[in-house]
């Protein structure tokens, strides 16, 4: 009984804040504007879609937190729920503006020019954009 009611509290509270899994898909770009931006040993795997960067495998949006500090990411458990971090291989190569972080949890994390970058769990498809803009501290990375 008990641990019913635990689930109970957990699934509506994950309800009521909107939180979903980040959902593993794939697809193409039908905009003619996909293009490969950095992709080479083990650099960070990112594609331009749309007029934003976005994971090259799965083509869904990245975000940067206003709320960070430069190589440090201060999205802990919660927030990361909803903003799961762009995680990256220990041993990847970093070029340029990409870089990794060591996240608090020890995990490395994808940024660029210093901001550590992350999806939105509620974008369901390749190239949505709903995070862009929430609470007034997340942006979508725009392609340059």
């Amino acid at each position: 009984m008990k641990a019913l009611l635990i689930t109970s509290v957990i699934a509506g509270t994950m309800a009521f804040s909107g939180c979903t899994t980040l959902k593993n898909v794939a697809g193409e770009d039908s905009s003619g504007t996909h293009d490969v931006h950095a992709m080479q040993n083990n650099s960070a795997p990112v594609t331009k879609m749309n007029g934003v960067l976005v994971d090259s495998t799965n083509h869904m949006t990245l975000y940067t937190y206003d709320k960070d500090e430069p190589n440090k990411s201060n999205c802990g458990k919660a927030c990361l729920v909803a903003w799961p971090a762009f995680l990256a291989p220990k041993a990847s190569t970093t070029n340029g503006k990409f870089t990794t972080i060591k996240r608090d949890d020890g995990k490395y994390q994808w940024a660029m020019n210093g901001k550590p970058l992350y999806f939105y769990a509620n974008d369901t498809k390749p190239g949505d954009k709903n995070g862009d803009g929430k609470f007034g501290t997340w942006d979508v990375v725009k392609a340059q």
